[in-house]
């Protein structure tokens, strides 16, 4: 049994990573040579833990959590539930397991002749660059073949792979900015004064608006399709990430977190 399966297996868990070609719009990423590797925890307290500190009634119900098949809701759900109690039951053993993983991936994407990325928060919203833990000697052993490791706390992004591309979307304003970690602010229902401040930082915005349009221009700055790709890092900035929401909840939104577009608000 490899490290990375004996480590699995006194987990309890499959995997962290979420299969690549799992998620279609994250595949789009490969025209760009990107091959992107997503970890999805359960959303909001769903685990009776908090893993969406900012998260809105809107935001809530319009999670992509829900938007998939529901054949594989069950399974779906079971495995980020699996997983987001182990980050918060042995924080260490998560963070090792995670950190083989990332290499993992690196390695393979880089076998291939593309450029790795890793998305944390696909369906969470989790401050990691503070999440610092100890490597187990085994896994500091592995990784120091080809990463940078050292006996202190460190973590997963600018410490063991300053040179992998991070990036998530946040609704936590302030967030530290780390070179390799690239963070799209989201714009919900409730939170219209971090986002002007988060504008003022350079940050790009994202926003969800009805399926049928996105507008060219929202909030003063040029708009991007979001759904073109998922790999924010290539946007232009300032921005604002155009997204079309998904799901039945999302689409029946009345909060306010599905933005009107200009056809829209002409129309009201």
């Amino acid at each position: 049994m490899t490290l990375l399966a004996d480590l699995r297996a006194r987990a309890g868990v499959r995997t962290l990573l979420s299969d690549l070609g799992s998620n279609p719009k994250v595949a789009k990423n490969d025209k760009l040579n990107v091959s992107t590797a997503v970890l999805h925890l359960a959303p909001g307290n769903m685990s009776g833990r908090e893993v969406c500190p900012k998260r809105s009634a809107g935001c809530t119900a319009a999670c992509l959590h829900f938007a998939g098949s529901p054949a594989y809701m069950t399974t779906k759900t079971q495995a980020r539930l699996k997983r987001t109690r182990l980050f918060f039951d042995d924080r260490n053993l998560f963070m090792n397991i995670l950190a083989l993983e990332i290499a993992a991936h690196a390695i393979r994407a880089e076998r291939k002749g593309m450029k790795p990325a890793i998305r944390l928060n696909g369906t969470s919203d989790i401050v990691w660059e503070k999440k610092k833990f100890i490597l187990f000697p085994e896994v500091k052993a592995y990784l120091a073949r080809k990463f940078p490791v050292s006996d202190r706390e460190q973590n997963v992004i600018d410490r063991i792979f300053p040179t992998l591309q991070f990036y998530d979307y946040t609704a936590i304003p302030g967030r530290e900015s780390l070179g390799n970690y690239h963070l799209t602010f989201s714009l919900k229902e409730d939170n219209m004064k971090e986002v002007i401040a988060e504008m003022k930082r350079g940050r790009n915005i994202a926003v969800v608006f009805p399926a049928a349009e996105i507008p060219s221009e929202y909030l003063g700055l040029p708009v991007v399709d979001g759904d073109e790709t998922d790999y924010r890092p290539a946007d232009p900035s300032p921005c604002v990430v155009g997204l079309k929401v998904k799901g039945l909840k999302g689409k029946a939104d009345t909060s306010g977190f599905v933005q009107k577009s200009h056809s829209d608000l002409l129309a009201a």
